[in-house]
């Protein structure tokens, strides 16, 4: 067994894999609820084993090609991006568009006020 795989997972490296699950459900290999179990499960992982379980059946991210990196996510975005799927989750399960005001246009409204400052 790995030792790396018994580390424990950090807040940074839970946004990285909630954003990696955000572009798996935007391309079309999890479905709404899968998103959401996967999502609870990776805010729930404490190990990198436990966060790895959440992708072993969906394709490793492409590999960057040189010179096109690109620097970490800020939490805030990926947070936001969480939250406005939330919302569309939460529309389309229970029908009321309220859901998309309150989880989706409200965090998008604060994310720009902040990107101002």
């Amino acid at each position: 067994m790995n030792e790396s795989s018994h580390t424990r997972v950090s807040e940074d490296e839970r946004e990285r894999a909630l954003g990696e699950l955000s572009r798996h459900f935007s391309g079309g290999r999890l479905t709404a609820p899968e998103f959401e179990e996967r999502s609870t499960a990776v805010w729930a992982a404490d190990t990198r084993r436990e966060l790895a379980r959440t992708f072993a059946d969906l394709p490793a991210a492409p590999a960057l090609v040189p010179g096109s990196e690109v620097g970490p996510i800020p939490g805030m975005v990926v947070r936001a991006g969480a939250v406005a799927i939330a919302a569309i989750v939460c529309w389309l399960v229970l029908g009321n568009v309220l859901w998309l005001l309150l989880f989706g246009v409200i965090p998008a409204l604060l994310l720009l006020a902040r990107r101002r400052r």
